[in-house]
Parts: structure tokens; sequence; C-alpha cells
């Protein structure tokens, strides 16, 4: 299992995740349960309004898979505490920014943000803003949702104890290729090309945000956590075709302990 060194600095910390109701973060999030206070947002966002401290629920991208992700979390003991649902929708940015506002409202602080949300070889398809899937859900709607939250996060930051955007990306970047004149690749598409120029964005937007925010107490950092059973693979053919192979070594598991170990070491690393 990975370290939760460094959960401690924190009576009490606001942490934020897209996509929430799937493998890995659901593990990550009951993990978290007995360390913090947890705050995850999804398709659909979820606050608790903590009753005892050291409960979360998880978010989901609609509201059965929400309610599913609450009862399912009640049966293993939670029985504490409300949930709030907000509308976050990453192929829409005026989705993103009524969020922002909404989160804004709240007056919370904001201590970690975990960019989950993302898909992969999808078929062409353009958002209502005019942008092809991948680049709006992996790389725009996070790069937007980032942007508008870096101000709750660098005010909740401390010298010892930095505020951190966590970006989940993928290997893939290192083939990938910006298209600048065509961010749609639409001339030519291809859901390989697509996804690689989406996680190749998503790295130069960690790099070029850490770089600008570390000293005001924001870490960006970016990882792979490799291959993990999620709905990801929904358009993979091979994960569809051999079900069972797959299976083998897609476990939303070993995706878990990147995620705990790039979340939760809060400590300066500039």
């Amino acid at each position: 299992m990975a370290s939760l060194q460094g959960l401690n600095y924190y009576s009490s910390v606001c942490s934020q995740i897209t996509m929430g109701n799937e493998g890995y973060i659901y593990k990550w999030a009951t993990t978290l349960w007995t360390y913090l206070v947890l705050y995850l947002l999804g398709a659909w966002y979820m606050v608790k309004e903590l009753l005892v401290p050291h409960r979360t629920p998880t978010g989901g991208r609609d509201v059965k898979s929400m309610e599913e992700a609450v009862s399912r979390l009640r049966s293993e003991g939670v029985s504490t505490g409300t949930v709030k649902c907000f509308e976050l929708d990453l192929c829409s940015l005026a989705s993103v920014h009524n969020f922002a506002k909404a989160f804004t409202n709240l007056g919370m602080p904001l201590h970690v943000l975990v960019n989950n949300a993302g898909i992969m070889f999808w078929p062409w398809n353009v958002t209502e803003d005019g942008h092809e899937h991948h680049w709006s859900v992996n790389y725009l709607g996070h790069f937007l949702l980032t942007h508008l939250l870096t101000p709750h996060m660098a005010a909740s930051s401390t010298l010892n104890q930095p505020s951190r955007v966590v970006n989940l990306s993928s290997s893939v970047h290192y083939i990938g290729a910006i298209n600048f004149d065509d961010f749609n690749n639409e001339k030519d598409y291809s859901p390989q090309r697509a996804y690689a120029q989406s996680k190749l964005a998503q790295m130069m937007f960690t790099i070029t945000l850490n770089e600008r925010m570390a000293k005001q107490g924001v870490l960006a950092l970016a990882l792979h956590p490799g291959v993990v059973a999620t709905e990801l693979f929904q358009h993979v053919a091979w994960a569809q075709t051999f079900p069972r192979l797959a299976s083998t070594f897609l476990k939303a598991s070993y995706g878990y302990d990147v995620i705990i170990s790039n979340s939760s070491h809060f400590h300066l690393l500039w």
C-alpha cells in the first residue's frame, strides 16, 4: 500500500477528483477516509457536510452512479453526513464555469485537485463548444477547471503544506504531437492520435503550471497510473474482444497506489 505520510499536516483537507466512481478512484477515496476530510467531483460533483470527522462520499458521472456509490459506501459502514450534487460536464466549458462558481460560493478551502476524468479512442465527435471530445475531456476541460480553481488552492496553501494538482496522464504522451493548425484533427482523424495529442497537451500544461504556481504554494504533477480496469477501455478493441485476457492484468488496485503516492505526500519539492 502506498504511504500516506503527510496527511496529518491537515486537520481538514479539501480534495477534489474528477470522475470518482470507478476502479482505483473508489479505492483511493475509501482509503483516505481514515485520514482526512475528502471532497470528490465527477461528471457530477459531490460534497459531504460532515457530522463526524474523517468521512467522505465518492462521486460518479451521473445521479444513478452517484447514488450507487453512496449506497455502497453506506453498506461498508459510513452512516453519517449529507450529500450535495453539482453538475460538472467536462465537454461543456459553460458547465465548468458554473461548477467553479458553485464551488466558490461554498467558501471552502481546496488543497488537492486530482484531474482523473478521461476518454480514450473514441470515434469522431465534437462537443457543444465545437471541440473534439478527447481534446475537451482530457485536456481543455481540466485546463479550464484548474485555472479557475488555482486561486483557491493558492489561498489554502502554506509554506510547509503546499496544495497540489495531480493530472492523470499517460505514457502515450511520448508519441503524441500537437496539431496547432487543427486541434480537432478533423481532416484526418485518428482516435489514437487524438488521445496521444490530448495527453501530450496535458503533460505540457502540468509542467508549465508547476513552473508558474510553485512559488505560490501550488505544485503540479502528472502520473501514469498504469493499465487498469475502468471504463476508459470501452472503445479499445482488444479489451472488448478478449475480456478474459484483459482481466488478468487490468486491475483497478494497480493504479491506486500511484495516485495515493502523488496526492498524499505534502512536502516542498522546490
